[in-house]
C-alpha cells in the first residue's frame, strides 16, 4: 500500500545552515529540503534552537533572533536560486516560515519571553516550547504561563524528557496537555531512533491518543529523519486517517493559526 504523500506539512527541524546542532551549510539544507519535496512535505516551519533565558541577557535575545531572522532569510533567497535549477517536473522545495525550538524552563522566562512578538511561529500565536531533557520542577506552570502570555504552547517531543533518568510518566505529560499544551511526537521516536523505551512512550502517546501532531526533528546529516518513513510506518499500522491528522491537517492548521483537530487513538505496535 503506497501512503499517501500530498501535502505533509513540518513544523520542527533543524535546517536553517550554520546557527545550531543542525544543518552545516547551504548545500547540506538544499539537500535535505529537496529531500523533503520528494517525501511530499509542501510547507516547513524552520525552527533552530532558541534558549529562552537569553531574555535575562540585556540585549541577547534579540541578537540571537536578528542572527536566527538573516540565515533565514538567505536560506530562502538560496531556495529561490535553487528552484531556477531544478528539473523540468520536480517537485517544489517547501514553503518555509521562521520559528524556533525555544528552550523555556522556568515560569518568570515564559512571562517575559513571550512579550517578544518575533518568538514562535512567525504569523501565528503558536509557539513550539521544550523543558530541558531533565525535567525542571514544573513544566505545568511554563505552559500556564505561556498561555497566560497569548500564546498557544506546543511541547515538542515530551517523549524524550527524564524524570530521574527515566523517561518522563505519562501521567505528567497527560498534564500538560490538561493545562492547555498541544503535544508534537517526534517521527524518529516511531521509528526507534533514540531507543527503544522512548520509542515505546512515543507508541503509547498516540494509543491514547495525547499526540497532536509529528514532525521530523531533522538535524540535517547528523540526524537526517525520512517523513515518508514515519507515514508508511502508521499506515502499517492501519492508522491512515491519524497519519493525515499528524502529519497534514494539524500542523497545516498550525501554520495557518488555526485550531487543530482530535486525533484519534493509534494501536500501538506488538511486533513487526
Amino acid at each position: 500500500m503506497q501512503p499517501s504523500r500530498d501535502g505533509l506539512v513540518d513544523l520542527h527541524n533543524h535546517l536553517i545552515p550554520g546557527v545550531d546542532d543542525g544543518c552545516r551549510t547551504t548545500a547540506e539544507s538544499l539537500e535535505y529540503l529537496r529531500a523533503f519535496a520528494e517525501d511530499g512535505v509542501r510547507r516547513m516551519a524552520v525552527s533552530p534552537h532558541l534558549d529562552a533565558r537569553l531574555v535575562h541577557d540585556q540585549g541577547a535575545l534579540y541578537q540571537r533572533l536578528d542572527r536566527l531572522e538573516e540565515a533565514f532569510h538567505k536560506l530562502v533567497e538560496s531556495c529561490r536560486e535553487s528552484e531556477r535549477d531544478t528539473a523540468p517536473g520536480a517537485p517544489p522545495l517547501p514553503e518555509l516560515t521562521f520559528s524556533q525550538e525555544i528552550l523555556v524552563p522556568d515560569v518568570e522566562t515564559a512571562e517575559l519571553v513571550f512579550l517578544e512578538p518575533r518568538v514562535g511561529i512567525s504569523g501565528t500565536n503558536y509557539t513550539t516550547i521544550e523543558f530541558g531533557f531533565e525535567l525542571p520542577e514544573d513544566p505545568a506552570a511554563v505552559v500556564r504561563a505561556t498561555i497566560d502570555a497569548g500564546r498557544r504552547p506546543i511541547v515538542v517531543h515530551p517523549e524524550r524528557y527524564r524524570r530521574e533518568r527515566e523517561p518522563v510518566p505519562i501521567e505528567e505529560i497527560t498534564s500538560w496537555k490538561e493545562e492547555g499544551a498541544l503535544l508534537q511526537v517526534n517521527g524518529g521516536s516511531l521509528l526507534e531512533s533514540y531507543g527503544p523505551k522512548i520509542a515505546g512512550l512515543a507508541w503509547e502517546l498516540l494509543a491514547q491518543g495525547l499526540a497532536d501532531l509529528l514532525s521530523t526533528d531533522h538535524h540535517g546529516a547528523y540526524r537526517p529523519i525520512a517523513p515518508i518513513a514515519v507515514m508508511r510506518k502508521l499506515e502499517r499500522r492501519g492508522a491512515r486517517e491519524q497519519a493525515k491528522l499528524l502529519f497534514n491537517e494539524n500542523p497545516g492548521r498550525i501554520l495557518d493559526d488555526a485550531e487543530t483537530l482530535n486525533v484519534p487513538p493509534v494501536e500501538a505496535p506488538r511486533g513487526e
